[in-house]
């Protein structure tokens, strides 16, 4: 492997002038001898020794992330995106599953500064939300760390970046009652899950505007997974007048379609349905599904931008970043005859 030494030699010149050209650090070196340094650099495939620069400027070149559930689709592609991006970037990532515990956040958030990340990405589990406020602001402020949470509203003096999930589920209702809907069955998420209560609002605003009564036997509530849609799918169905159901994601619509093959229920014929998250799945099934896009790559720049700006300035900054939502129209929708 190509040392300074062996540049410094070639050049006719000290390590130390070698070190300080390759840092592009401020000399009365020649520009003509820069170039000449550097190209020689370039032609022996020199390449610096990563552990000695980050141990020289006290920086480990590697992110923190801590997803909730690495099995759910969206948080999937959340990481890899993460990954590709800050990989681009020059930085390694140090991946943490909370598997939706607060408690194994809290732990390894610490793990993380104690091995020294340069910054964290937290995206938050659904019992972040229902711990104490205090408990939340001990563990942002002991981070001691730069932060951004990624998917997620929040009070606290933090940086987030979210996706407009009112805007979201008010586009998917919309879209429904464009097609005539009016008996619309909307499967949410538990109550105190992350940005649940915003799809619903979204659901009930649009519902509003067009002037339909909020329906609270339409209102189903499920836990984000496959088979929370799957047993909830006979109780949806058992109501003859309901013709469209809106999911606030993917999974919990898949559970539904599950099931009702395995009740050799024509679902695409009897319901019209519309998700959340855009899963590549729903592309491919027999009947492409409707679905809203969070803009997952968007949410990830943003929030790698926010985070890497407060990596190179030395400051904590507090911004909130609200992604918009772009509605995936497929085939799962079919039009209601009056």
């Amino acid at each position: 492997m190509p040392t300074m030494k062996e540049i410094a030699k070639r050049a006719n010149v000290s390590v130390a002038a070698v070190s300080v050209v390759l840092n592009n650090k401020k000399s009365r070196i020649s520009k003509a001898k820069k170039a000449e340094i550097k190209q020689i650099a370039k032609d022996l495939n020199y390449h610096p020794n990563i552990a000695a620069v980050t141990l020289s400027k006290n920086i480990s070149l590697t992110i923190g992330l801590i997803v909730p559930d690495i099995t759910n689709p969206f948080f999937a592609t959340l990481t890899r995106l993460i990954e590709q991006q800050l990989g681009a970037q020059g930085y390694s990532t140090l991946f943490v599953d909370s598997n939706n515990s607060f408690t194994a956040e809290s732990d390894a958030l610490q793990n993380m500064v104690s091995r020294g990340v340069d910054g964290i990405v937290l995206v938050p589990s659904n019992e972040f939300f229902l711990s104490k406020k205090k408990e939340r602001k001990a563990l942002i402020e002991k981070s001691d760390k730069p932060i951004v949470l990624l998917n997620a509203y929040t009070d606290l003096k933090v940086s987030y970046v979210n996706f407009d999930n009112v805007q979201g589920a008010y586009l998917a209702t919309q879209e429904l009652i464009n097609y005539g809907h009016t008996h619309i069955a909307f499967i949410r998420g538990k109550a105190n899950f992350v940005n649940a209560a915003e799809r619903l609002e979204g659901y009930r605003q649009a519902l509003k505007d067009n002037r339909i009564a909020f329906n609270d036997d339409l209102v189903y509530e499920g836990d984000y997974t496959l088979d929370s849609g799957a047993k909830l799918a006979p109780k949806i169905l058992e109501d003859p007048a309901t013709t469209a159901i809106l999911s606030a994601n993917d999974l919990m619509l898949f559970g539904v379609i599950k099931w009702a093959k395995q009740n050799f229920v024509d679902i695409f014929s009897r319901v019209s349905m519309v998700g959340f998250d855009n899963d590549p799945y729903g592309e491919i099934i027999e009947v492409p599904l409707t679905t809203v896009d969070q803009q997952p790559l968007e949410m990830v720049n943003e929030t790698i931008d926010l985070l890497l700006e407060m990596l190179t300035t030395g400051e904590k900054v507090v911004q909130h970043l609200i992604v918009k939502p772009k509605l995936i129209k497929r085939s799962s929708i079919h039009k209601i005859e009056n």
